[in-house]
């Protein structure tokens, strides 16, 4: 009972906005290998995201925390993104999430995007699933290389390529973006502001307030074997504490 009470009760400072930041699904676990994922947390069954979603849909009804698109920032509300752009954003994810009217997120590398390995999203599908309702799509880097690693030119490089590829597939503004592996420093900041994002995701743990920086959104990582009790936790805000690990 004790449990079962803390389990519904907010954290002292859970207010703000939560950006939820999922990988890749699949009809069974690891039918998609994220790329460097060496626990097997990033990759999760589709049984499993819908019990998930079943529990953000309810934490929304009952505690009043809106489902809102990337890039809003309201407060007390929550947004749903995916790193890497694999194809089960188009295949699995987005029949689920659009059925339910549940707008995402999805951050493509523009480099895989137009490569061979067809567990990422094609162009052409990169497209269809940006036609879908609720969906939206960023930048991913270019290469999904580690931004703090590149040198100043290399780094304008890689973001306005990230940006540009993207928008003659989409023919509209991409003006969002994920650092890939979570990598930004200050001058990655500047780098990816100077290219023309207004709104970028970190993979620093923890909520995002008004005054927050709108290139330094903070996120909630969701992972394989993650219950109803440990997905409230997480968006109550009982596991921002792990924001001082990451």
């Amino acid at each position: 009972m004790v449990g079962e009470v803390f389990r519904l009760v907010p954290h002292p400072q859970a207010r703000g906005h939560r950006t939820l930041m999922y990988h890749s699904v699949g009809i069974e676990h690891s039918t998609t290998t994220v790329d460097g994922d060496t626990l097997g947390i990033y990759s999760m069954t589709l049984a499993q995201f819908s019990a998930q979603i079943d529990a953000i849909q309810a934490m929304s009804a009952t505690k009043g925390i809106a489902i809102a698109p990337f890039g809003s920032a309201k407060d007390n509300s929550l947004s749903i993104t995916f790193d890497d752009g694999y194809t089960d954003a188009l295949t699995v994810i987005a029949p689920l999430l659009c059925s339910r009217q549940i707008p995402f997120h999805v951050f493509v590398s523009s480099a895989r995007m137009n490569g061979t390995d067809r567990k990422y999203l094609s162009p052409a599908q990169v497209v269809e699933l940006s036609n879908m309702p609720g969906v939206s799509i960023g930048a991913h880097g270019a290469t999904h290389r580690s931004l703090t690693s590149l040198s100043s030119s290399e780094l304008a490089a890689e973001l306005q390529a990230s940006k540009v590829e993207l928008e003659a597939v989409l023919q509209k503004p991409v003006t969002t973006m994920s650092y890939p592996y979570g990598h930004v420093d200050e001058s990655v900041r500047k780098a990816a502001h100077d290219a023309g994002f207004t709104f970028a995701a970190t993979s620093k743990w923890g909520f995002n307030e008004a005054a927050s920086d709108p290139l330094l959104q903070r996120r909630i990582d969701m992972w394989f074997g993650d219950n109803k009790r440990t997905v409230e936790n997480k968006i109550l805000g009982h596991w921002n504490w792990f924001g001082l690990l990451t």
